[in-house]
């Protein structure tokens, strides 16, 4: 039967407008290890706001099993939860909720096939995919790291959702976003959303310690921030004007190092965020459908963002950007209270590198703008989230897109709520204005074409940035991009042969 609709906070009412977006400790984009969330905390209270029912027949049912495909090195956990595990996390006991729902409502039984399949593994994973339909033994269902998703379609191994039944890509829990951005040549071969919660993780925002903030603007109050980006003026420049003269040699060696104290910090990993929010792509989309490389990739927007950031990391004295996850992490050093600003994943709020500090207090703000003349923030999504596809060899598409359907639309309902309002804005928001930003963080993620594709441009739409940056080198962009792009319209001009060749 369809379910009534639940109430929950008035907050969540924006969770309509978007998706959400991993508990063990795995591997991130580079092979970095990350730390596992930790969402204890008492389940959320329920007040007065309506969820959507999916349109799926009460009469409807499969009545047989559905075989998932799944990346076992997930970050977080998304697909089951093992029955020995009972740790009282809300956001797990909802994730076995949400499968019991599925299997009720369609008399389905989930079947779940783990293999490595992260950014280190994403060839095992294809493998695996590829033997399954050559041998005719095939998954039903492939749920994948998003860098995998688009090889996957690339190679014939999946169907176009949109020939389905069954699935709803008007409900809340397909992000439009990604829909409309996924879509090529009027096709569309994977989706994401409430279905996987590694998408709201992954979401980056700018932290920032409430404690160093009021100390070194004395004259201003947080609330001063949250106006920022209420009326627009949170930009890059905004940011580094904020940071100016934070710094202190903390360990008094006369060296500015890892230990010390600054206005900003972040890794290399971190930086393409910045592309993301000043609005700039790397691929757009032809009036056919078709992929193109953008113009913004060497234009002069980006080339004055890379001076801008690079002179703010290495000739302000205010920032450091020397740092790995693994040495001189940004997000340890965070924690210990060393830095007022940092950009990272939503997750950092929910791990363990947060949850025990306690002498100073830290919110969140979207990624800046490039300037106050930018229409809207952008979030952008880090990589290590999962695209659903459906199998060429599935026994039964048309099932396999209801199970996909039911799995987002319970877990819009039930899942979303307890990670969202629980792990995400009441454990770790002081107030109204805090729970507000994260609202806004999450209204403006977008799916960039050019990391959806990531893994066929031979990373091209993510490193070159990260390296510039990091070699301080923004003065060799425009010949860079030079070199790349004929390159890059060979690589797409085969993606949209490929992809239209289905």
């Amino acid at each position: 039967m369809k379910h009534t609709a639940r109430i929950i906070s008035a907050l969540l009412a924006l969770i309509t407008l978007l998706v959400p977006l991993v508990a063990c400790s795995r591997s991130d984009d580079d092979g970095n290890t990350t730390t596992p969330a930790d969402s204890s905390a008492a389940e959320p209270a329920e007040t007065t706001s309506v969820f959507v029912d999916d349109d799926l027949p009460d009469t409807l049912k499969i009545n047989d099993t559905v075989r998932f495909l799944y990346w076992e090195d997930v970050e977080r956990p998304e697909f089951f939860i093992e029955e020995s595990v009972d740790d009282g996390n809300i956001v797990n006991t909802r994730i076995t909720e949400r499968n019991s729902a599925v299997e009720s409502r369609l008399g389905v039984k989930l079947d779940w096939a783990g293999t490595k399949g992260n950014y280190s593994n994403q060839k095992n994973f294809i493998e695996k995919a590829r033997a399954g339909v050559t041998s005719g033994d095939s998954f039903d269902i492939f749920a994948g790291y998003s860098m995998t998703g688009a090889t996957l379609a690339m190679e014939g191994l999946t169907q176009n959702l949109l020939d389905l039944k069954y699935i709803n890509f008007e409900k809340p829990w397909w992000p439009a976003s990604l829909t409309e951005s996924a879509t090529v040549n009027g096709k569309l071969y994977f989706t994401s959303g409430d279905i996987s919660t590694n998408m709201l993780y992954m979401m980056y925002a700018t932290f920032f310690n409430k404690n160093m903030f009021v100390e070194e603007h004395p004259d201003m109050s947080i609330s001063d921030l949250y106006t920022f980006v209420k009326d627009g003026s949170w930009t890059i420049d905004k940011m580094i004007e904020l940071c100016r003269n934070v710094y202190k040699d903390e360990n008094a060696n006369g060296i500015a190092d890892y230990e010390d104290r600054y206005g900003f910090e972040t890794i290399d990993l971190h930086f393409d965020c910045f592309y993301i929010g000043s609005d700039l792509n790397f691929l757009v989309k032809n009036a056919d459908g078709s992929l193109a490389v953008s113009d913004d990739i060497g234009s002069e927007k980006t080339i004055a963002l890379l001076g801008k950031l690079c002179g703010f990391f290495y000739d302000s004295g205010f920032a450091y950007t020397k740092g790995t996850t693994s040495k001189e992490s940004s997000a340890v050093a965070f924690s210990q209270g060393r830095m007022m600003f940092t950009v990272d994943r939503v997750y950092l709020a929910s791990g363990n590198t947060m949850k025990d500090v306690s002498d100073f207090k830290y919110g969140m703000l979207p990624v800046p703008k490039y300037n106050e003349e930018q229409s809207d923030y952008r979030t952008c999504m880090a990589f290590p989230y999962t695209l659903y596809s459906i199998s060429v060899k599935a026994k039964d598409a048309d099932a396999a897109a209801a199970t996909l359907e039911c799995l987002a639309s319970e877990g819009y309902r039930r899942v979303t709520p307890a990670l969202f309002e629980q792990s995400m804005k009441t454990r770790y928001s002081d107030d109204v204005d805090d729970s507000l930003m994260y609202d806004t963080i999450r209204r403006a993620v977008v799916i960039d074409l050019g990391r959806t594709f990531a893994t066929p441009l031979k990373n091209m739409s993510c490193d070159p940035f990260r390296r510039t940056v990091r070699e301080n080198t923004a003065a060799g962009w425009k010949r860079q991009v030079t070199q790349m792009v004929p390159l890059l319209n060979s690589i797409v001009k085969e993606i949209n042969t490929s992809m239209a060749g289905r």
